[in-house]
This record gives C-alpha cells, structure tokens and sequence, in this order.
C-alpha cells in the first residue's frame, strides 16, 4: 500500500543507526539484511503518522538549538519537562500539541532503539501540562487575520468564480469543493491531494470514495482523516435546493463534466483539472485569493480553512435551534459529543442537516 512506502521522506528517519541496532558494521555480504532493516522500519507506520512525529521530532530539534541544552539519550524526565515548558511558553502551543510532540520523541527512542519510560512515569510532567491547560483558559484568544466564509460570502464567491474567464470544468472544480468543504465543515486538505501531479491511492479523495443515493444524498468517505482513525470518516452531503449553491447537485455536476472531458477514471482524484493536474490546498488559497481580493483587506484574508467555521459560526448565532452538540459534531471536532454524531444514522444526520439548513436561509 502506497500509505506504507518505504521510501525515505522524513528527517526523522535518518536518526535510525542501521549497524548499532543490529550489532554489526555491515559489509557488502551483509547488505540485504541492512537494506531490509531499514526498509521494513520506514514501512512500520504510513506516511501520514511519519509525518506527524517529524512535526514533534523538528519541534525538539529547534527547542535544542534555541534553549542551547543538549540532553544524552536515552533523555532523562529533565529533558522531557524542559521541552513541554518551551512548546508552551515560547511556541505558545496547545497542550494536545505537546502531548503528541512528547509521543514524537518517545517514538524518536524506539528508532533509536532505546528504552524510554521517563514520559509516561513522570508525575510532574503531567503536572506541568495541566497547568499549561488551565492558564490557557484564562487567555485572550490568539488574534486572527482569517475571515470565516459566511453563506453570503459563498454565494458571492459563487458568482465571482462564474464571473472568471476560467473554463467550465476549471469553475466546476473550484465551486464544487468550496460547496462541499462549506457544508460539510470538511478540512480541505481531506477533500484535495496533497500534489497537483502524482496520485496517492491510499490518501487521496477519488470517485471511488464518493457514492451518490437514490435520496439525492452524497456519501463521502475519508480515508485518511486528520483524527486518525484507522478506517477513516464518512461525510454525508445533503441537498440544499433553492440558492445554486447544492453540494450534492455540485458533485454530481462535476463527475458529469470530467467524464465529457474524458477524465472518467474513478480511481483519479475528485478534483481534478482538465489536464489531469489535481487540486491541492495551496492552489485553492491562490484561487481565492484572485477572486476574492476585492474583499480581502489588509489583514483579512480567506484560506480553506475559512470554510470550517461556516456553518458553525452560523449556528452559534441561533443556539435556540441547534445545541453546542449538533455544531461540535457536524464539524467533527474532537469531543465526547463526536463520538455520538459518528455513531447516528443517515437518517438522523440528515434531520441535524435540515435545521442547519433552516439557519442557514434566514441568515440571508
């Protein structure tokens, strides 16, 4: 599986010492058992969880450099509670953040070979993220030029993007997964590729993860979704009749287009341009930027992540009709409460749907 390459992507995994882990200085005789050592490990955990551990192992290698400490390994609990107190106080992140940059290290032993138990027995480490937690509730937000894309401002995205001299399947594209990220409050980077050119089956959105129902519904499936869950998210995507602004008519618009185009092959990704480059996040920023710079001020701009808090910012707005579960749940945001929305029924999500709906033409 493509998710399992064994191929060398990440800083993180040049800290494997091949010889010290099986105990020999390797000649050419001994290259198949060195090679497959090597191989096997970067094949241990996907792509998207070495990725996650370089973000915590760089953390630890930049708290290094600008604290000037300089721990031996195995690193004792000093290091550990020194390195938690920086990511707080100098990279002011949250304390979710560092518990998993904390597992990056402790991950950092076991490439390394080495025993690591200090993290998890050291009572005063957990001490020191649960103050971390508890100061953070009394602090003033963390300013944002990020303006959030309102169901006003995505109907005038609408009509900005059909305004453009794109041609017809370039619009589709782009209309399309604005309507879907918006109503779904889908992260964009689990509905787009993550390259415009290559195509990672195990990763990317393809139209074989889309299934259209008899109900006019789309079902939508993630493979690999940033909560983690090794069988990925299902988003369901509703019809919104009435405002040209319909996800599921958008999705079905688009499978139509790219067919006429002759891009008709299911395992391809879903956003995906005439000349078969795929759409990542990066692009959508610049193609919301084009459109949208008349209404992007100094310090105000509109990213894919401004969709996210579309229909909850709407729906906070009216708690009357729908309560903090519903809104945490829609967007799939870590909570208990999520952990019921992923268990409800088709049919109970679309009732959910139908009062957002409701909120969402009388904000109009």
């Amino acid at each position: 599986m493509a998710k399992y390459s064994d191929s060398f992507r990440f800083r993180l995994q040049n800290i494997i010492d091949t010889d010290e882990a099986l105990g020999f200085q390797h000649d050419s005789s001994q290259d198949s058992v060195a090679v497959g050592f090597a191989k096997f490990l970067r094949a241990s955990i996907a792509a998207s969880s070495w990725k996650k551990y370089e973000s915590g192992w760089n953390a630890f290698c930049a708290f290094e450099k600008d604290t000037e400490l300089y721990f031996d390994w195995p690193l004792p609990r000093q290091a550990f509670r020194a390195f938690a107190v920086w990511c707080s106080s100098t990279r002011n992140l949250q304390p979710s953040t560092i518990k998993a940059y904390l597992s990056a290290v402790r991950f950092a032993h076991q490439l390394k070979g080495l025993p690591c138990e200090e993290a998890d027995s050291d009572p005063l480490l957990g001490l020191l993220i649960t103050g971390a937690r508890n100061l953070g509730f009394g602090k003033m937000p963390t300013p944002t030029d990020r303006r959030v894309v309102t169901f006003h401002l995505l109907l005038t995205l609408g009509h900005k993007i059909a305004s453009s001299d794109w041609d017809s399947l370039s619009k589709q594209v782009v209309w399309t997964v604005c309507t879907v990220g918006f109503f779904t409050s889908a992260r964009m980077g689990e509905l787009l590729s993550g390259s415009t050119s290559q195509i990672d089956p195990t990763a990317d959105l393809t139209w074989q993860d889309v299934r259209f129902n008899t109900d006019g519904s789309v079902l939508i499936h993630l493979k690999i979704p940033k909560s983690g869950d090794r069988n990925g998210e299902f988003l369901d995507v509703f019809p919104f009749p009435g405002f040209n602004c319909c996800p599921a008519l958008a999705l079905k618009a688009l499978w139509k287009k790219q067919q006429e185009a002759g891009l008709s092959d299911k395992a391809a990704p879903v956003f995906r341009f005439r000349s078969g480059k795929n759409l990542t996040p990066r692009n959508l920023n610049s193609c919301l930027s084009e459109l949208l710079s008349d209404l992007c001020g100094t310090g105000n701009k509109i990213s894919c992540h401004s969709f996210r808090a579309g229909v909850p910012s709407t729906l906070s707005v009216h708690p009357e009709l729908a309560n903090s579960d519903e809104i945490k749940g829609w967007g799939r945001w870590n909570s208990e409460c999520y952990t019921r929305y992923a268990r409800l029924k088709h049919e109970q999500k679309e009732k959910i749907f139908t009062k957002i709906a409701d909120i969402l033409r009388k904000s109009i």
